[in-house]
C-alpha cells in the first residue's frame, strides 16, 4: 500500500501556529492560539508557545478541532459504497445481506475496510467505530483488523456475526454471538491501549431474542468490552422495545451503545439515559433509506442523552460527517415544519452542539474520551486542520456554522492520528491510491456478477 516517503510530511514534534481552535474542551472552550504536539499526544495549548525543535504548521486562516468521531459504520462494504443511493431497506438486505456478503472473500473484507477507513481519513474522521457484521470465519475477521491497522485509523473493531445466512442471525435468531470473539480478544486485540480496540456489535433484543442478548452481554462483559445493538429500527422498535425489554431485565449499563433508536419511545430514551447508556444517530441514512424513522436527535437530548454521530453504510450515503450533522439539522427543522406538535416541544440544537456531538461526544460513546474527542493536553493528537479561506467557507462569519452548513471533506488540509500526519495539503499520505483503486474495482465486478438473491 505505502508510496516513496513525501519529504515535506511534519514529523515528530510539531506546532499548529495561529488558529482558530474549537477545543470541544469545556475548560479551554474556542480560542485563537497553538498546539504544540510531542510523541504522539498534544503537550500544550495556547497563544505564543514556543516553537523550538518543532515542525510548524502555519494555522493562518485555518480552524483545528479534535477529529471526528464516526461511532457506526459497516466499514466491510467501502467498496460497494453509493451502489445504493436511493435504495429501501429491503432492496439493502437483498443486495447486500442476502446476495454479496455470503460471497465476500477475505480480500474483499480487506479491501473494503481499507477503502472505508481511508475514506473516512480523508473526511477528517479520526476514528472510526466498525461494527462489521461480516465473520463469516476468522479469516474474514483478521482481514477486517489488519485493514483497520494498515489505514493508520484510530479503530475500535465491534465484532459482529457472519453475513452468510442473515436471515439466521438477524430476524429474531436463536443463534448466540460467535465465539470466535474469544480467539480475537486473547489473541489479536488484547492492549485496549492500541490504536485499533475490540468491542463488541450485538444484535440485541430486536434483532435477536432477550435471552439471546443476555447470553451475548454476558460474554461481552466477561471479556471485558463495550457493545452495541441497533434498537428502534422502523417496525421493530415498537414491537419488540429493545431498551425496554433490557432495562426490565436489569441489563442496560452505561458500557453500551445503541444505534438509531429512532421508535424507541421516549420511555426508552429516559430508561437509557436513567442508566448512563449512549446513542448514536445516523441521520443521513435515516433520511434516505425509507421505513427506519426520523432521526432521534432532539428526542435524545429531550430525554438527557447528548448523542454521538454516525454515517452506518457508504452503500446509501457519503462516508462524511458534514453530511451526518446537516442531515441532523435538516431532519430536525423538516420536523418542525410537518409535525410541530412533536418538534416544536423538542430541544433545539446548534451547529457548535453537532461538532460536539461529531467529536467529544463520540468519543466518550466508544470508551474513548480519555484519548480523544477534544484538544486537551496529554490526549492524544487526534486533530483536524480546516482550510476556512477556501472559497466555499470564506469568510467563515460563523466558524462552526461555516464547518456544518458548508464544509466537505475538500477543505480538510491536514489529519493528524496520535501525532502522525496521515492527510497534508489536502492529499492522503503514505498510500497509493491507484493500487487500491484497482483492488476495489476488482472486488466489486465480482460481487456483482451473482445474481440476485430473493429475501
Amino acid at each position: 500500500m505505502a508510496t516513496a516517503l513525501r519529504t515535506d510530511i511534519p514529523q515528530g514534534r510539531i506546532l499548529i501556529r495561529g488558529a482558530h481552535l474549537l477545543t470541544q474542551d469545556d475548560r479551554l472552550g474556542d480560542l485563537f492560539g497553538d498546539v504544540l504536539i510531542d510523541d504522539g499526544r498534544i503537550l500544550a495549548v495556547g497563544p505564543a508557545l514556543d516553537p523550538t525543535g518543532a515542525t510548524v504548521i502555519d494555522g493562518t486562516n485555518r480552524a483545528v478541532l479534535p477529529g471526528f468521531v464516526d461511532t457506526h459504520r459497516h466499514t466491510w462494504q467501502g467498496a460497494i459504497r453509493q451502489v445504493g443511493t436511493g435504495w429501501d431497506f429491503p432492496k439493502y438486505r437483498q443486495h447486500i445481506q442476502l446476495t454479496w456478503g455470503p460471497q465476500f472473500s477475505p480480500d474483499d473484507v480487506y479491501i473494503g475496510n481499507l477503502t472505508g477507513a481511508l475514506g473516512a481519513l480523508d473526511a477528517g474522521i479520526t476514528t472510526l467505530r466498525d461494527e462489521s457484521h461480516i465473520q463469516n470465519s476468522p479469516e474474514h475477521t483478521d482481514a477486517a483488523i489488519a485493514a483497520l491497522r494498515d489505514s493508520g485509523i484510530r479503530g475500535v473493531f465491534a465484532f459482529g456475526w457472519p453475513s452468510i445466512d442473515s436471515n439466521k442471525w438477524m430476524l429474531r435468531g436463536e443463534a448466540t454471538h460467535p465465539e470466535d470473539i474469544r480467539r480475537v480478544r486473547a489473541e489479536v486485540l488484547a492492549d485496549d491501549d492500541a490504536l485499533v480496540t475490540l468491542q463488541a456489535m450485538l444484535r440485541g433484543p430486536e434483532l435477536s431474542t432477550l435471552e439471546v442478548t443476555t447470553q451475548d452481554l454476558a460474554l461481552a462483559r466477561e471479556l471485558a468490552i463495550r457493545s452495541s445493538m441497533h434498537v428502534g429500527n422502523g417496525p421493530w422498535g415498537p414491537q419488540f422495545h429493545g431498551i425496554g425489554s433490557l432495562g426490565d431485565a436489569g441489563l442496560l449499563g452505561e458500557d453500551l451503545l445503541f444505534i438509531h433508536c429512532c421508535t424507541s419511545d421516549d420511555d426508552e430514551l429516559k430508561m437509557l439515559a436513567d442508566t448512563g447508556g449512549h446513542a448514536s444517530v445516523s441521520a443521513a441514512v435515516e433520511a434516505v433509506l425509507p421505513g427506519l424513522g426520523a432521526p432521534a436527535t432532539g428526542r435524545l437530548l429531550a430525554a438527557g442523552i447528548r448523542p454521538s454521530l454516525s454515517i452506518d453504510t457508504e452503500a446509501s450515503v457519503a462516508g462524511d460527517m458534514f453530511n451526518v450533522m446537516r442531515a441532523a439539522l435538516l431532519a430536525q427543522n423538516v420536523g418542525i415544519s410537518i409535525a410541530p406538535d412533536t418538534y416544536e416541544s423538542l430541544p433545539a440544537f446548534t451547529p457548535a452542539d453537532l461538532l460536539a456531538m461529531a467529536t467529544i461526544e463520540g468519543a466518550r460513546a466508544s470508551g474513548l474520551d480519555d484519548k480523544t474527542g477534544s484538544i486537551t493536553v496529554g490526549k492524544d493528537a487526534d486533530l483536524i486542520v480546516l482550510r476556512l479561506d477556501d472559497a466555499n467557507l470564506l469568510p467563515a462569519n460563523d466558524i462552526a456554522a461555516s464547518i456544518v452548513g458548508a464544509g466537505h471533506p475538500g477543505n480538510i488540509d491536514t489529519v493528524l492520528v496520535a501525532g502522525q500526519v496521515r492527510k497534508h495539503r489536502g492529499r492522503l499520505v503514505g498510500i497509493d491510491i491507484d493500487d487500491i483503486r484497482r483492488r476495489a474495482e476488482a472486488s466489486r465486478d465480482r460481487l456483482f456478477s451473482f445474481d440476485l438473491v430473493d429475501g
